[in-house]
């Protein structure tokens, strides 16, 4: 079976498989496929159990904070309704979509693909499916919650007592779970039980697909010299349409909402009545000060560093996409930019948990401010800005001179 890297487009032969064995780029490095061994079985089961604690997390206590005689007591189900009542739909919205829906919608996803049903989906149904299981499993932020409520609580350990309840538990196993079921998902797998894959005719690995007039399918992997994927019928392209310039549009977006999100409050503290307003930055200092510094460089790589970092980055790979004389280190760049990505998000959590948490009237609350909502927006569009780019674009001088 001969597959194209989706990161430098090379041809690779990869043979059998052996039980936890991966096949890996020659050029690039980047992963083209694994193999586990019942990896269907483990999939439903992980998913499930997945399923089992998300749901399970959702009513009981999640975390609970007291001061001065005066518990708060609040559920994940009930800061999603506090936050949509009290201040602002859209980080609500974004709370529920990130930390419930879509790992909601990827269980079920994975759950409906690795059974029966599957093989006798019409393959434009399953490419639909496959692309929304492909989109979803990327913007998973569980885990990065669960982060979030752990700095949310080193910030307020100093000013109260805070206890977790069964929700967190679940929760936290439920993370554990989903972990494991995105790592087990494999996409090369889930096309060969719907449809085998054809193999074009002259193929010779080691050489690009593109020096080959051959173009991959985005959705299921395919090889073709066709308009449209003989497997999946998706439409297929050389190279992702326009990728340079959506990056470069999406990125100078994030640019313009990172200047308001670093300058305006991000959140106001009342404490006995006095109002506290407090940006990223001042956030940070005010963590560093009270001698919570692992926090501190946390929320300051996280929320200062990684923003900055990430435009710089890209910006470079576009440049280097024109002539570039490294293309190794190029994909090293952007397969971490993919991993960064989300992180960024940690700040957004906690704003989210302290304004959901801390209600205790003049005596101590914690409302958002519209910082927080310009912050948001920067991340998700530096997200949409690298998942724009086509890193492939970074190898074609390279294969053009071998």
């Amino acid at each position: 079976m001969i597959l194209a890297c989706k990161h430098c487009d090379t041809l690779v032969r990869v043979s059998s498989l052996g039980e936890h064995q991966r096949a890996i780029c020659p050029c690039c490095k980047n992963e083209i496929v694994s193999y586990q061994a019942n990896q269907q079985q483990w999939l439903i089961a992980f998913s499930l159990t997945s399923l089992l604690f998300l749901l399970s997390s959702l009513y009981p206590s999640f975390v609970s904070f007291s001061q001065h005689g005066l518990v708060q007591k609040i559920s994940l189900w009930q800061a999603f309704n506090l936050l949509a009542d009290k201040y602002s739909i859209v980080l609500s919205g974004i709370f529920m979509f990130s930390t419930f829906l879509i790992p909601l919608l990827v269980c079920l996803l994975v759950i409906l693909t690795n059974s029966h049903y599957w093989k006798d989906l019409n393959p434009h149904n399953a490419r639909y499916l496959a692309r929304l299981l492909n989109k979803t499993k990327t913007l998973n932020l569980a885990d990065i919650f669960l982060v979030a409520v752990l700095v949310s609580v080193f910030k307020l350990m100093s000013l109260a007592d805070i206890g977790f309840g069964l929700g967190f538990w679940a929760y936290i196993l439920f993370v554990v779970c989903f972990i494991e079921t995105l790592s087990l998902i494999n996409e090369t797998e889930l096309w060969e039980r719907q449809q085998m894959l054809f193999q074009p005719t002259l193929l010779h690995d080691g050489k690009s697909a593109k020096a080959q007039d051959l173009k991959q399918c985005l959705t299921c992997s395919q090889l073709t010299r066709e308009t449209h994927c003989p497997r999946c019928y998706t439409k297929t392209h050389f190279r992702k349409p326009n990728s340079s310039q959506r990056a470069i549009i999406w990125m100078v977006t994030a640019a313009i909402f990172l200047i308001p999100a670093n300058l305006l409050p991000i959140m106001n503290t009342i404490n006995l009545g006095n109002d506290t307003p407090a940006t990223i930055f001042s956030g940070v200092v005010v963590m560093w000060q009270s001698g919570s510094y692992p926090v501190a460089i946390l929320i300051f790589l996280a929320s200062v560093c990684i923003p900055v970092i990430k435009a710089g980055a890209l910006f470079y790979l576009i440049l280097q996409s024109r002539r570039c004389t490294h293309p190794k280190r190029a994909s090293t760049i952007y397969r971490w930019l993919e991993i960064m990505g989300k992180w960024s998000m940690i700040d957004v959590f906690v704003v989210i948990i302290l304004v959901s948490l801390v209600q205790l009237g003049t005596v101590l609350s914690v409302e958002p401010q519209i910082g927080i909502v310009f912050f948001t927006i920067m991340v998700l569009c530096q997200i949409v800005a690298v998942n724009s780019f086509d890193p492939r674009i970074l190898w074609d001088k390279f294969h053009n001179h071998e």
